[in-house]
């Protein structure tokens, strides 16, 4: 009884230090995604991200990155993060609160983390577009419908 005993706590602390809990995964995920996106380092971010958020967010990350001037990523790198809190919405979402602090600015932000095949991975929605944009591009599709139906006279 006394082995059976001494086998089931040391089982029990072999699972406990050997396993990375959800927290910590969580936490790393949050981290290296928000280290990556604050150094310009759009590959390492993807490594971080949900196959939804490298589609959207890190596609025009790389679009936008191509117009900036590198003397302004220079004057903005290096970036710190600190991972403020982290709160479990449910088993397969959080909430991670950070602030990065770089030469330029410093900011304070949340970040959507998904449990995906047992990894967490940051979740970032992108921005919705403005109804001014909204509306442009509209009347843009509607010129176009309007050109289609002309049929040149030859």
């Amino acid at each position: 009884m006394k082995k059976t005993f001494l086998f089931l706590i040391a089982a029990f602390l072999f699972m406990c230090c050997g396993c990375k809990s959800d927290r910590s995964m969580a936490e790393k995920a949050a981290y290296n995604y928000s280290f990556a996106m604050a150094n310009y380092q759009l590959e390492d971010a993807a490594k971080y991200a949900t196959a939804e958020t490298q589609n959207t967010v890190l596609v025009r990350a790389e679009q936008l990155l191509q117009k900036l001037d590198p003397s302004y990523i220079k004057s903005d790198t290096p970036a710190t993060i600190e991972i403020e809190n982290l709160e479990f919405t449910s088993d397969s979402t959080a909430v991670a609160t950070y602030h990065k602090t770089t030469p330029i600015k410093n900011f304070s932000g949340e970040l959507e983390l998904r449990k995906r095949d047992g990894q967490w991975y940051a979740h970032v929605t992108p921005p919705a577009e403005s109804p001014a944009a909204q509306k442009q591009k509209q009347e843009g599709q509607r010129r176009t419908d309007t050109l289609r139906q002309i049929k040149p006279k030859f």
